[in-house]
């Protein structure tokens, strides 16, 4: 009868263990993955946020430097540029989260010309890469 319940006892622990370690993977995995804010700026530089399919976000870019048209890659999501009839000091586009999914948004900066010209380097470019995961 002891062995018995000793057996038992092993295998509940071994459950709780592989439970343990299923639930603390999946919190590893949550963390990665900020929920996004309304505004997504340069300081989400390089990260993933996540998204409800349906929400609107903005992505605003400094107008310190000279933008290329941000590109999507995906179609989790659609940007929209923003106009404004008087000048922020950022440019803004709209982000629909619109299917689930993964869609990276990429653009690259260049600084703005300087008396000094680009050498050694003022001129060198900023890469700004965020990645949306619409749920």
């Amino acid at each position: 009868m002891k062995s018995r319940q000793s057996g038992y006892e092993y295998a509940v622990r071994s459950y709780v263990l592989i439970a343990t370690l299923a639930a603390s993977l999946v919190g590893l995995t949550c963390a990665q993955a900020a929920q996004a804010p309304k505004v997504v700026t340069l300081q989400a530089n390089g990260k993933t946020l996540v998204v409800r399919k349906g929400a609107e976000l903005q992505l605003r870019l400094t107008e310190r430097y000279r933008w290329t048209v941000p590109r999507v890659r995906g179609t989790a999501v659609r940007l929209t540029r923003i106009a404004f009839f008087r000048d922020p000091g950022y440019l803004a586009w709209s982000v629909a989260a619109r299917a689930r999914g993964k869609a990276v948004v990429t653009a690259v900066g260049y600084s703005r010309s300087t008396e000094q010209g680009c050498d050694p380097g003022p001129c060198s470019p900023h890469l700004f890469r965020v990645t949306f995961v619409v749920r």
